[in-house]
């Protein structure tokens, strides 16, 4: 590695003026100091915007960037382009990160294309750690093929906890050799809903090498973002789901890796669900819903393929709902889901 390397940090902004500052300061007040912060206002509404010039005068480490409002992914395309350093990460404008982790990184990621770390959700009244593996490790290219395919979809043991199913693929918790990045961009979440980090680390990570994993928590992920968009129904989320399966599929380079992205969409009516909970409908016109989208042929298929046999007992029963067309069952599941959470 290079001495002294220049490091991005890319930072898309949209309406976090309550949580900026804590963010930039966490980057500005690292140990290791030759960075880059590339911000990307996205429309703001409120003083973010503002915010962000004003703290740039202070430090020219950090360069501002505006657009009318696009979205992240539009944001941090531009930013990607404007970023000139020789390691990239991404930070998101409401979190923060500990401040010796760009210094730690670089200590580690020797020759290997990412460096990525364990990250920390903060509640308003805790913080639970949420570490992705055991302990430190490096990943060979072979290695690197299997944290591809897992951010597909899960395969065996890996379905016993379905939340697990996008903590690998975060564009933030990582650091990036530049050149890895070239030639993948942010799909635009109008077309796929939702899980835009985890289809750009599959397409990022089928040109990996190596990776090493640091199992310390320096990413602050916020949880209780107030200024973040409320919850509220996406009625398009399932064709746009469909879409996302489809870009996938394009990373998709083995036979289990087909299986894993069929598990994939077999996991997805928990997230489906909970967002039809949202909908004004009736129970009964939310529980047709749910039906027609799992009458789906590439559902069907998934359903057909899924193994039960690793899921808590908790989810055996929703899952065989979902494959035997319990659509009643599976709704009532689903809207117990919702209460709990």
């Amino acid at each position: 590695m290079m001495k002294n390397p220049l490091v991005s940090i890319i930072v898309p902004v949209y309406n976090t003026e309550k949580y900026i500052r804590e963010c930039l300061n966490s980057l500005l007040q690292q140990s290791y100091s030759h960075i880059e912060i590339i911000a990307v206002d996205d429309g703001s509404t409120d003083n973010s915007l503002c915010l962000l010039k004003e703290l740039s005068v202070k430090d020219n480490r950090l360069k501002v960037f505006s657009q009318p409002n696009q979205g992240v992914s539009a944001a941090r395309n531009l930013a990607l382009s404007k970023a000139t350093g020789t390691y990239v990460m991404f930070v998101d404008a409401d979190d923060w990160i500990d401040s010796s982790t760009i210094e730690e990184c670089l200590q580690t990621i020797e020759d290997a294309d990412v460096c990525f770390f364990a990250y920390v959700r903060e509640f308003s009244n805790r913080s639970l750690p949420k570490l992705l593996f055991a302990q430190t490790q490096h990943f060979t290219k072979e290695a690197c093929k299997q944290l591809q395919r897992r951010m597909i979809g899960p395969v065996g043991e890996e379905l016993a906890n379905p939340g697990m199913l996008d903590s690998l693929g975060t564009i933030w918790g990582k650091l990036y050799r530049r050149e890895v990045l070239d030639g993948t961009s942010f799909i635009d979440l109008k077309i796929i809903g939702t899980a835009e980090d985890s289809l750009f680390n599959c397409n990022v990570f089928r040109k990996v090498q190596k990776a090493v994993y640091i199992n310390k928590a320096f990413y602050h992920y916020r949880k209780f973002n107030s200024g973040a968009e409320t919850k509220r129904y996406k009625p398009q989320l399932s064709q746009q789901w469909n879409r996302l399966f489809n870009y996938m599929k394009a990373t998709v380079t083995d036979e289990i890796g087909h299986k894993a992205l069929y598990n994939r969409i077999a996991l997805s009516i928990i997230g489906l669900g909970l967002n039809e909970c949202l909908s004004p409908d009736t129970l009964k016109a939310k529980t047709n819903k749910i039906a027609e989208i799992i009458r789906q042929p590439h559902y069907r298929e998934a359903y057909k393929e899924l193994d039960l046999t690793y899921f808590p007992i908790h989810w055996k029963v929703f899952f065989f709902a979902a494959k035997h067309n319990m659509n009643r069952v599976l709704m009532l599941l689903i809207v117990c889901i919702k209460k709990i959470i």
